[in-house]
């Protein structure tokens, strides 16, 4: 395990990052071959939210859609994600 030297990651509890990735696959349609990463991070600068989670499609051939939303993992819900669809 690598250490989080510079304190921008926070590790979730009790399974919320299979469940938002369970969620945006519904909510978003997105196929099985498309890999889906959500990441909590932590913000040290001034004027950004404190935690944000990080949702990634990576689809093969192709750059990391990547969209934010300012709240911790295990506070997301199956309408935050639907309102959050990519364009």
């Amino acid at each position: 395990m690598l250490n989080d030297i510079l304190g921008l990651s926070t590790k979730p509890k009790g399974g919320h990052t299979k469940r938002v990735k369970d969620m945006v696959r519904r909510a978003w349609s997105v196929p099985e071959n498309v890999i889906i990463m959500v990441s909590e991070l932590r913000c040290h600068e001034e004027g950004c939210p404190d935690v944000e989670t990080v949702i990634a499609l990576m689809r093969d051939g192709a750059e990391p859609e990547k969209i934010k939303i300012y709240k911790p993992i295990a506070e997301l819900s199956l309408e935050e994600i639907k309102s959050n669809k990519p364009t």
